[in-house]
């Protein structure tokens, strides 16, 4: 079966996201934006007979096809975080598909069992900022090394969680993820990381999330990127993502 994905995510993370898409069997793209030299279609269909719509963002200008597709059924995939407020109640949304946070949030669940809940979790990633001269310290795989962190929000569904990020000035993106669990009255300790470049490791996300909900992965209401059948970290692994077990100093 033909994939109809219907797509507004102007500039570079855009055109990054059509060339993966490109790559796809199956997959056909439905740009409804525009371009310098290019013009996008959105005028003739809008989102109808697509499986799925992905923004970067909901904006002025995104905003209407992201409630036609909630009004026809369709999942959307947000880039970003939804805005404050936004009325969700009738639609598939799955949001921060291109944000470190979401990416370190399903890479989490994927390694965690849901009916062993951890012990204690460290989640921490990288963000573009100007790097902190104390806080929190955490350390990824190189070459992005230890790192000053903030706390951020909880995205995982325990109450054990610790959330860091840390603001880097760099072109790759940076994920560790600490776990301590029950198993067998032993508590291990693992640590998981993830370093690449920044904008590959953001359009995989964006990809994988948006082939997830044209396969109906996720569940009405909001969503991470990570999804009850591991499908969106399926796709995101089979189109490069390395995840590797590590030792911090």
């Amino acid at each position: 079966m033909t994939l109809r994905i219907a797509l507004h995510v102007p500039g570079p993370p855009g055109i990054r996201v059509r060339k993966a898409l490109l790559a796809e069997p199956d997959v056909e793209a439905r740009i409804l934006h525009e371009e310098p030299g290019q013009q996008g279609n959105a005028g003739a269909s809008g989102v109808t007979g697509c499986n799925v719509l992905t923004v970067n963002a909901i904006s002025s200008v995104s905003r209407p096809l992201v409630d036609e597709a909630v009004s026809k059924g369709i999942p959307v995939v947000v880039g970003e975080e939804l805005p404050a407020r936004y009325p969700v109640a009738d639609g598939t949304f799955v949001t921060r598909a291109r944000r470190e946070a979401g990416l370190a949030a399903a890479v989490a669940l994927s390694m965690l069992d849901p009916s062993n809940p951890p012990v204690e979790t460290r989640l921490a990633w990288t963000v573009p900022g100007r790097p902190l001269g104390t806080g929190l310290p955490v350390t990824f795989p190189e070459p992005m090394g230890p790192q000053w962190a903030g706390r951020d929000d909880n995205l995982l569904p325990w109450p054990s969680v610790t959330c860091l990020a840390a603001p880097v000035h760099s072109q790759w993106m940076g994920i560790s993820i600490r776990t301590r669990t029950n198993e067998h009255g032993r508590e291990p300790v693992r640590t998981l990381g993830i370093t690449d470049e920044a904008a590959f490791l953001k359009a995989l996300c964006l990809v994988s999330a948006t082939l997830a909900a044209a396969r109906d992965a996720y569940p009405p209401g909001v969503s991470t990127p990570a999804d009850p059948g591991g499908v969106f970290m399926r796709l995101a692994r089979a189109a490069g993502l390395e995840i590797a077990e590590f030792k911090p100093d």
